[in-house]
């Protein structure tokens, strides 16, 4: 399959050193660089006061007109420090620290407009401190890394997969994060790095 190109941009307070280190471990995953941009703000009017959450899509709406205003970044996960990053990314990953929702859920790890070519994780149900647990920040960066990797999944065009342990198996609770590898299983990643489908 061809090269895939991802631009990720941290929004709001997230920490961009945390989001660099868990794109070192996703490159390896996804065999190429990702993309890392700065940072974007908190888009005003997508919160629902009531619930104290973010509605993901808008958020995602409102993030994806600032795209321009970032300009390009740097290669996460090159060989060459001097490679430049492709001038227009097929796909972009938000990341925020803000808790999201959306229309059919009460909360959401990340959330995705392939069509678009856009998904939106957040950090907030990753932590331990949300589960009001003692803080774990390894077990936070591999939550990361793994949403990272099957919202690229989903953004190549990958379907969730029903295999427990692969990276693009649902995250429906932060145990299901926990259970999977930081890898596709062998069918995704026929799909995602030969694009061969398995009948």
């Amino acid at each position: 399959m061809s090269t895939h190109h991802i631009s990720v941009l941290p929004v709001g307070k997230v920490d961009a050193e945390e989001v660099e280190a868990a794109l070192l471990r996703a490159a390896k995953a996804i065999r190429q660089p990702i993309e890392l941009r700065g940072s974007l703000p908190l888009p005003s009017g997508t919160e629902d006061t009531e619930r104290g959450q973010h509605r993901a899509m808008a958020v995602m709406n409102e993030l994806h007109g600032g795209i321009p205003r970032v300009g390009p970044g740097r290669l996460i996960g090159a060989d060459d420090d001097s490679a430049k990053p492709p001038a227009l990314p097929d796909a972009f990953i938000f990341v925020t620290d803000v808790d999201l929702f959306t229309a059919k859920t009460d909360g959401v790890f990340a959330a995705l407009t392939s069509a678009r070519g856009l998904a939106l994780v957040s950090v907030r149900r990753l932590r331990e401190s949300f589960y009001r647990r003692k803080a774990d920040p390894n077990k936070q960066r591999a939550r990361l890394v793994k949403e990272l990797l099957r919202m690229a999944g989903r953004l190549r065009g990958l379907k969730e997969c029903p295999q427990p342990d692969c990276v693009l198996a649902p995250s429906k609770a932060v145990a299901d994060i926990d259970s999977k590898s930081e890898m596709y299983c062998r069918s995704c990643s026929q799909t995602m790095f030969e694009g061969k489908i398995s009948i």
